[in-house]
């Protein structure tokens, strides 16, 4: 008669760890959902962000072209509300995706703003001010393009067609 007191807590007891562990779990699997989820959504955002400053970008490559081809003077570009609004929510989603992207996105944007800076306003403008913020343009732009491409392409068969 007392195995029964013996097996009804051991069952009890199984019961309760095994619970504890299914709720352990559940929790765990929930977390990484939420996690995930919170990921994606940041890296959507960033790239939204990053969609409408690489816009940005193409509108300041044809001010910088047509400075350098029609020697049409520079606008104040980093002064402007497009470009504050745009360089910072760019900056700012490139930290939410990780420090190392936001620290080569920054340091990227911080080199194009000190060479427009450089180079606006000059009356005519100076093409070797002109061209040093073409190329930082150009270098922002090809980062962010290839940023923006990352897990889009897929490897070509290794096979060629007979």
């Amino acid at each position: 008669m007392q195995g029964w007191w013996g097996n009804l807590l051991q069952g009890a007891l199984s019961a309760v760890i095994g619970g504890i562990v299914a709720a352990i779990t559940a929790w765990a699997v929930v977390m990484a959902t939420r996690r995930y989820e919170r990921q994606a959504a940041l890296e959507i955002e960033a790239r939204a962000n990053a969609i409408d400053f690489f816009l940005l970008l193409a509108d300041i490559d044809i001010q910088l072209t047509r400075a350098l081809d029609r020697g049409t003077v520079l606008p104040h570009i980093t002064d402007s509300k497009d470009w504050t609004l745009n360089a910072l929510k760019t900056e700012i989603a490139m930290f939410s995706i990780s420090r190392e992207t936001g620290n080569a996105f920054s340091q990227e944007i911080g080199d194009l703003r000190r060479a427009l800076e450089l180079a606006e306003g000059d009356d005519p403008p100076k093409e070797q001010l002109v061209t040093a913020a073409m190329a930082a343009l150009h270098t922002l732009t090809d980062h962010l393009a290839d940023w923006l491409m990352q897990g889009r392409h897929r490897p070509e068969s290794a096979s060629t067609p007979g």
